[in-house]
């Protein structure tokens, strides 16, 4: 088993996943590309269909020739940015925000790739022979939650969850966690949504590899006192039916919070 197989059996085993976890890599020129073990494509296809695909254990690689969606290339620094949509005159034409200013504040502030990549590997983590650049979970709130406990038991609070509903996958999912370090949310946006056909109870999270490894630790440390009697005896189930019963040390009624709810005592 694969460093990065083992890290998806851990994830499954601690939470209630419905899709494959998703890695991103950037390849940086045209021999990186080729010489990258993936399958190429002819077709035109948005970059969050792609990482619906590979949620579903579709491997790809892309260039700039397969983006269906220019603001995805943007974001991921396969072409730079044009003035139309950097002035914000593109969205406030569109009439997603009140009027230019609040457009070029948004515009303003999106965080994209700077360095300029040739392509982008998209597979689930469980196929990656060497680190991607960013995960992508494709999840539920209460996941979510659990993510976001895991990476702050070794990390801290996440400070800078940043998101509008725009350019969900590519900026708030890829390209902002790439560029800061920094774990985020999105809530998806409405592009998106009608091109991959998520849940309307899913939701994205991205993470930076370099704080991936550390979350699903975070995640195991953090299984007795924060996780739920109910989810416990899922994992427990997992882990029986995997005949590995003493993977986790899984304590039904250890949690933080038992007791906790008696009332202010004086």
């Amino acid at each position: 088993m694969s460093k990065f197989q083992e890290l998806e059996q851990r994830l499954n085993y601690l939470l209630d996943l419905e899709r494959k976890v998703v890695g991103v890599g950037f390849l940086r020129t045209q021999a990186d590309f080729e010489a990258y073990d993936a399958p190429s494509t002819n077709k035109l296809v948005p970059y969050c269909r792609s990482i619906q695909q590979a949620t579903e254990g579709v491997s790809v690689k892309l260039t700039i020739d397969n983006f269906g969606c220019p603001a995805s290339a943007v974001a991921l620094g396969l072409i730079e940015n044009d003035d139309y949509s950097a002035s914000g005159q593109k969205h406030a034409n569109m009439g997603v925000y009140k009027d230019i200013e609040t457009s070029k504040e948004i515009a303003d502030d999106m965080v994209y790739c700077r360095e300029l990549s040739f392509g982008i590997a998209i597979e689930p983590i469980e196929a990656w022979q060497s680190a991607p650049d960013v995960v992508l979970v494709i999840t539920t709130p209460f996941n979510a939650m659990r993510i976001l406990q895991g990476n702050a038991y070794f990390n801290g609070q996440a400070k800078n969850i940043k998101m509008t509903g725009m350019q969900a996958i590519c900026q708030e999912g890829t390209s902002y966690p790439y560029e800061t370090g920094l774990i985020n949310i999105s809530m998806m946006c409405s592009g998106t949504r009608y091109v991959a056909r998520w849940k309307d109870e899913e939701l994205c999270v991205g993470i930076p590899y370099e704080k991936f490894e550390s979350m699903v630790e975070g995640l195991e440390k953090t299984l007795n006192p924060m996780e739920l009697l109910e989810k416990k005896r899922k994992i427990i189930k997992k882990l029986a039916a995997d005949e590995v019963p003493d993977f986790y040390d899984v304590r039904k009624r250890d949690n933080y919070f038992r007791g906790a709810y008696q009332g202010v005592k004086r």
